[in-house]
């Protein structure tokens, strides 16, 4: 891992706009630009009280609540899939 928090391997680029917006929180409240979609956030840097402040986030921007409980593993990636699964049962679709 580098200085900004870039894993050794090439990061998989976001495919949705779920990704790209969750990827953005997630960099801006690590303070870590080159943070992949398929990092674990703690091993990049986040303590409990950060990740919070990214759930916080990505509710505030995306108007979307993650909970904690639900999420598998901790990356980006699974944030946005629970971000999109929302937005979906949201509109009704």
């Amino acid at each position: 891992m580098d200085q900004d928090g870039a894993s050794a391997r090439v990061a998989a680029p976001a495919t949705t706009a779920e990704e790209e917006a969750v990827l953005q929180i997630v960099r801006e409240v690590l303070g870590r630009p080159g943070i992949g979609l398929g990092d674990d956030l703690f091993d990049h840097g986040a303590t409990s009280l950060s990740f919070v402040r990214v759930l916080a986030e990505v509710q505030r921007r995306l108007h979307v609540t993650v909970p904690v409980a639900a999420l598998v593993e901790v990356t980006a990636r699974s944030l946005a899939r629970h971000v999109a699964a929302e937005a979906l049962a949201t509109v009704g679709v």
